[in-house]
């Protein structure tokens, strides 16, 4: 009785997380970013029926997908300037800047704050496009990784860089028009925009454990070449984006407000 009594004791006093294993895996992420990040819910949905346009990597990357998505973005962008010549390159570095910016905060924030990790394979990622052609939204089948239970944050966000961007960043650049370079460099800044969003959330070390694995070693844990190594870089006393997303020289988009060229 006495060792009963010390593990009711042990377990009352452990963290919420870990007395809400039982619950759902899509359950318990959906509570995370109803309590840090509830606007995430809008385009990230957890199960439930994805919509009958709702594509999967191998689906949108095909050519004819990927045409057909670029095809209707523009026609929208450039909607206002029909004799304007369509520039590929910051076309997509937008779209893409869409992609990841709706998929990668949600992912980053699941995989670091639930114990359990979640399956961020490319197979179980459906994107729903808007009817302009842009990335509108994301459908998640929630599965458990479970080879990611027990590692660590660092460990984690590895993990999604390998077996998740890089396919898709692979996917766009492959039809030529836009190199990996400037895909990574604006989405190493919008990670770490986000470790900065999750200040408040999570121990300091492991922020900058974070930061020192993604932005300032070379390789990732397993030898491989870091594509985020050095997309953002100490400048001017702060962590500044590496160089500019191109965004500018579409009609009607100005310059963002961290871009490199402002100064110029």
């Amino acid at each position: 009785m006495a060792t009963l009594s010390r593990q009711v004791q042990q377990f009352s006093s452990a963290p919420l997380i870990f007395l809400q294993s039982d619950r759902p895996l899509a359950t318990s992420i959906d509570a995370l970013l109803h309590e840090h990040r509830a606007y995430f819910i809008d385009t990230l949905h957890l199960n439930g029926n994805a919509p009958a346009d709702s594509l999967t990597l191998g689906e949108w990357s095909t050519s004819a997908c990927w045409q057909d998505l670029q095809q209707r973005y523009g026609d929208d962008v450039y909607k206002q300037h029909p004799d304007q010549l369509r520039e590929a390159k910051p076309l997509q570095s937008l779209w893409a800047q869409w992609y990841f910016g709706l998929l990668v905060p949600p992912l980053m924030l699941a995989l670091i704050l639930e114990s359990r990790a979640l399956d961020c394979s490319p197979q179980h990622i459906r994107l729903q496009p808007h009817v302009i052609g842009r990335p509108a939204a994301f459908w998640i089948d929630v599965q458990e990784d479970e080879d990611a239970r027990y590692l660590n944050a660092v460990q984690r966000i590895d993990r999604l860089v390998q077996h998740t961007l890089i396919p898709m960043v692979d996917a766009i650049t492959r039809h030529g028009d836009i190199n990996a370079r400037l895909i990574w460099n604006n989405t190493g800044f919008l990670m770490h925009w986000f470790l900065g969003e999750l200040k408040e959330s999570i121990p300091e070390l492991t922020r900058l454990a974070l930061e020192h694995a993604l932005f300032f070693n070379k390789q990732l844990i397993d030898g491989s070449d870091n594509p985020l190594y050095r997309t953002v870089i100490p400048r001017n006393g702060t962590m500044e984006r590496r160089s500019c997303c191109q965004r500018y020289r579409l009609p009607d988009v100005q310059q963002c407000n961290s871009c490199t060229l402002a100064a110029s």
